[in-house]
């Protein structure tokens, strides 16, 4: 199949005022807590651990080349007969005994002075599993006052299912989510009516108030056309869009990834056209490719880094951070200047699908913003 590329890449960049997307980068990747399908079980889901799949890496600029690794690899004590760098080598542990490691500041250390930049996509599953069921009622007839609200909506309806994530899990499983036939549309979304009154009884906020407002009112909605032939309890049947995303937008680079059977067979499927000419992207073996390797650190550190920030309120992540000792602190420095200095480059570098509560978090803990006060 053949698909070109432009039509879709102007909406994404005008969307997002994306900067230097027709540059020419070269882009190393590699992935972590790539599960490849979530869905619904009887208690639950597949995978009892739900962390943000990451794919991501580093970018070179225009007529760089590749530095040498082995400077690096003898300040890291990397023995002859080690034929790659992988995370594992360079830290272990949660994220802040990750933090604590002088060989990861050896690794950023060696990625600034070296001029390279980072970039990531960073998916957090439940999230972008059940915001569907916003998209598909805004995308009927007599909703369209809400669609400003859209993102403030999807937050609302994750923070509401994370207070009882078991019990609304059971409810999607129940109605054969994302399969809701037209017969039971109806039932859905009383279910979902009931799970919301019951978890904020008093509309404690704006976004909760609008949230049970729009399925009160979708309640008469004689399907959700986006939720209907589906595959029954089929959340996520793979990350293959986050792969072609970069690709689609970054149309002049070159992209690296590191091998994965199943992605490698999909993107090999389709050839991605700019006009008459195709867009360059390959499949490489890590032992054979030194930046899949810089990215495999990169990617491993990100993912442990954004389950920390998922996975705690904020002002228990502030009591963290201020307890740090001085390796971790200058870490921690470390990342924030490199997501700086890339962001900066271009603001595709990095793309997030999470809820606004997480980002908002994210903004305080890394980057010192005034925090949203209903977080604190």
């Amino acid at each position: 199949m053949e698909f070109d590329v432009n039509a879709m890449r102007e909406i994404m960049i005008g969307a997002f005022q994306l900067r230097r997307a027709d540059d020419k980068f070269t882009f190393y990747y590699d992935e972590t807590n790539n599960i490849r399908k979530l869905y619904l079980t009887d208690d639950g889901t597949n995978i009892s651990e739900h962390k943000n799949f990451v794919l991501g890496g580093i970018v070179l600029e225009e007529g760089r080349v590749f530095p040498d690794l082995e400077p690096l690899r003898a300040k890291l004590r990397m023995q002859d007969n080690a034929p790659e760098i992988k995370f594992a080598h360079v830290a272990k542990g949660d994220f802040e005994q990750v933090l604590a490691s002088k060989k990861l500041q050896s690794v950023l250390s060696w990625i600034i002075d070296q001029g390279i930049m980072i970039h990531y996509s960073s998916i957090n599953i439940i999230y972008w599993a059940i915001v569907d069921i916003i998209d598909a009622i805004l995308s009927e007839d007599g909703f369209g006052s809400y669609h400003p609200h859209h993102q403030a909506l999807k937050n609302e309806i994750y923070r509401l299912a994370n207070l009882d994530k078991p019990s609304f899990l059971a409810l999607l499983k129940r109605h054969c989510y994302p399969d809701i036939q037209p017969e039971r549309t109806a039932d859905f979304i009383t279910d979902i009516s009931v799970f919301l009154d019951a978890r904020s009884p008093e509309n404690d906020n704006l976004s909760a108030l609008m949230l049970k407002t729009l399925i009160g009112r979708s309640a008469s909605l004689p399907e959700l056309a986006c939720l209907v032939d589906n595959e029954e309890s089929m959340l996520i049947d793979g990350f293959h869009t986050f792969y072609t995303r970069p690709v689609v937008l970054f149309k002049n680079a070159i992209h690296i990834f590191d091998r994965e059977i199943q992605v490698e067979k999909s993107l090999n499927d389709t050839t991605f056209k700019d006009g008459d000419r195709e867009i360059s992207f390959r499949f490489a073996d890590s032992k054979s490719e030194p930046g899949i390797q810089i990215a495999d650190v990169v990617t491993g550190f990100l993912g442990k880094y954004q389950g920390f920030v998922e996975d705690h309120p904020l002002p228990e992540l502030v009591k963290r951070k201020n307890s740090w000792r001085e390796t971790q602190a200058e870490n921690f420095g470390l990342l924030r200047q490199l997501i700086d200095t890339s962001d900066d480059a271009s603001n595709a570098f990095i793309f997030r699908s999470t809820a606004m509560d997480s980002e908002w978090k994210n903004d305080t803990f890394m980057h010192d913003l005034r925090p949203m006060r209903h977080l604190l």
